[in-house]
Formats: C-alpha cells, structure tokens, sequence
C-alpha cells in the first residue's frame, strides 16, 4: 500500500464546515506531524491567474485561512506563494493574491503568516529525475524549512486533470514554463517532469481543495462543478488517484499518474489505496464530470482485432486540438504572447460587424501543449475534439 489518503465531506466554504472537515482529514493521517515551533513553512497554492474565489479556478482563500491557523498554533511561521503564468514580480503577483483574496491574510495573523515577496530565481540540478535533470525554479522556496501543496482539483486539457501533482508545475517561473513544454512536447516526458518536481521538492502535506472543482474546459476557463471534499495525503501520487475515481477517471486518463505508476512511485488503482476518514463511510463520486480529454479511449487492454481497430480509429481521429471561438475572443494577444511554439499569429478577422485581430494557429507548429487556452482570460480558445472521433469512442 502506498500513503494513506484521507477524504473528508465538506458541502461550502462555510468557516465552521471548512474547520472541521481540514482538520478531521489532516488528522486522520497526522499530516502535520513534521511541525516545529520556530519553523518556516510554506504554502504553495494554486493560484493560476486572477479569479475570484467562487469562480473555482484558484485555491479557496478559506482552506488557506485554517492552515495558517494551525500552523500558527502549533508556532510555526508561514509563507503564501505560487508562480501564475506570467511575469513573476511583485505587481503582477500581487495582484493575483488580491484577485483570489488573500491579502486579508497578513494583517489577520500579526506577521505570522506572508505573502512571498521574493521574486528570485535559481537553477538546480537533478540527477534522479526522468525528464527535468536540469531546471530554473522560484528562489523563495530555498527560504521555507517545509512545504506544504494546496491543490485545486480541476480538469486539464494536457494533463487530463490538474490536482495535487501538476500543482508543482508552479514552482517553475511564469514566463519561462512555456519552455519547459518546448523542451518535453510530448506528454509522457511532460508528465514526467510534473513527477520530478515534486520528488525534487519533496513537500509535507499534500492538500486538496476539491469542495468546488472545475469540470469542462480546465484548468481556468470550465466551469464550477460541486464535488464536495477536501483530501489530504504525505504523497501525491495515490491521492490523485483518489481525486481521479471522485470524477470519474482512471491512471491511464492522468498522464501523470500513469508516470508516477510506471516509476513505483504510485497505485495502480483505486484498490491500491489505503483511503481512511470517508465521511459516513460513503464513497464520494461525482456523475457525469466533464472532461477536458479523453485519454483512456486511446488504449485498450484484451487484444483481438476489434480492440485493436478500435484503437487505432480512435488515435486518428480523437486527436484534441486547441481552438478559437471567435465570437468570444477580444484580440488580447495573451495566446499568442505565450504560445512556446510561435505556432500563433494575429490575423484580421470580422466578427460580428467588427474587424477583430482574431489568433490563427498553425497546426504544423501546434505540439498541443493548450497554454493558450489555459491561459487565455476570456475562455474564448477552447479544446476542440473531432466528432468522428466521438463517435468511434462510443462503437
């Protein structure tokens, strides 16, 4: 077996339900044993762009609150921080934490818990790691004694979902993580640098706010979906496992989990998993979750010709691609300001009686890394899938 993973209910972010239902799941696996008076912890949240709170995009400001609460008892200092995509320097972040309403959060704990304002960069190295040997990561990480991950659980449009894993992806700069998916294109060794991130960092506690989730077009431009729970494990690995059946998938729909798997580091499935503290003894599972991808349907197990052309039809035509809705895009330049490829140009288009300058994708460049829809502010690219393709995946 591998950490246990503890699962809580919680229906809202009401102070009271958030309090109770935390700390019941940070308990049951004595997460917060490693904690010294004096010492420094650090909270890498997921805080991706700048989106209110209840657009379920961004860790919840109330799962941050009780943390620091805890760990403030217990006399430990914290600090608050994460790389959004973009420019990582005080005025962008900061506007990010007010965004997500944090700000209140130093004033309310007397200079016990901070903002990170150390927008510093270093290089490591790393021997053991699969894809990402060497990489630039945000410096105020090397300032804390512990780290804890305060995950979002959310859809990806690469990755398949976003949770505690691909969490750690933001302690990569802003604006030098397009090229750390120019440099590992295909998603398998993208996956994999995913995985060596956290076993470079090695964090505590892996918490996951997954009372609201975003199903669809994830990880910021789907849409809210009630899951209901908060999660929390000394592992990623059998927790996004975990998090995975809650909507529905597999490891063979994660890639990194699959990566994980393939490395000893994670379950297999859900059976794997030693899964403590579920409320009422009820399994949490949400119906008819929308996906972002599908990445399942393109490997089946069993042999015989017609599993076999099934997923060979299903590799054709169930290839996902990014794609603009031109009626919601308003010619920003985001997608193509941080296209790794330089696979988009800005094109003059009429839309609507208006002459817009609409993005124009080159499919000969695209390597289908979808930072422009991931980071697009109006959610107007979207993840396009072939219809043909549907309907293989149902025959």
């Amino acid at each position: 077996m591998f950490e246990k993973v503890s699962v809580e209910k919680c229906t809202s972010y009401d102070k009271e339900l958030v309090k109770n239902s935390l700390d019941k799941a940070i308990d049951e696996i004595d997460g917060l044993s490693f904690v010294k008076e004096g010492m420094t912890v650090g909270l890498k949240l997921n805080l991706v762009g700048a989106a209110a709170p209840e657009k379920a995009v961004t860790t919840h400001p109330m799962i941050v609150r009780r943390l620091c609460e805890r760990l403030t008892e217990m006399g430990a200092k914290v600090v608050i921080g994460d790389s959004p995509g973009g420019v990582f320097n005080k005025s962008y972040v900061f506007g990010i934490y007010k965004a997500c309403g944090l700000l209140e959060l130093e004033k309310d704990f007397d200079g016990k818990v901070k903002l990170n304002e150390d927008f510093s960069e270093k290089d490591a190295e790393f021997a053991d790691a699969v894809s990402i040997k060497t990489f630039t990561y945000t410096g105020w990480l090397d300032d804390v004694d512990a780290i804890i991950n305060v995950s979002k659980l959310k859809t990806h449009a690469m990755m398949g979902m976003s949770c505690a894993v691909k969490n750690m992806f933001g302690t990569i700069p802003g604006v030098t993580k397009p090229q750390y998916h120019m440099r590992f294109p295909e998603e398998r060794a993208f996956a994999n640098v995913m995985v060596d991130l956290n076993e470079f960092f090695k964090p505590q506690l892996y918490i996951v706010d997954a009372i609201d989730g975003m199903e669809g077009n994830g990880p910021t431009a789907g849409d809210k979906r009630h899951i209901g729970a908060v999660l929390a494990s000394k592992k990623p690995y059998a927790l996004d496992v975990v998090c995975a059946d809650i909507i529905g998938m597999g490891i063979r729909d994660v890639p990194t989990i699959m990566a994980a798997f393939e490395r000893g580091l994670g379950p297999e499935s859900i059976a794997d998993v030693d899964i403590v503290s579920l409320s009422d003894g009820e399994h949490i599972k949400v119906a008819d979750f929308k996906r972002a991808t599908i990445h399942q349907s393109i490997d089946f197990s069993g042999g015989g010709f017609g599993n076999k052309m099934k997923s060979v039809l299903i590799k054709l035509f169930l290839q996902t691609r990014p794609q603009v809705k031109a009626a919601e895009c308003v010619g920003c330049k985001k997608c193509y300001e941080t296209c790794p490829a330089g696979a988009i140009t800005m094109v003059e288009r009429n839309v609507k009686g208006k002459v817009l300058m609409i993005p124009e994708i080159d499919r000969s460049k695209c390597i289908k890394c979808f930072c422009c829809q991931e980071f697009c502010p109006k959610g107007a690219m979207k993840v396009h899938e072939n219809p043909l393709g549907k309907f293989v995946s149902t025959i």
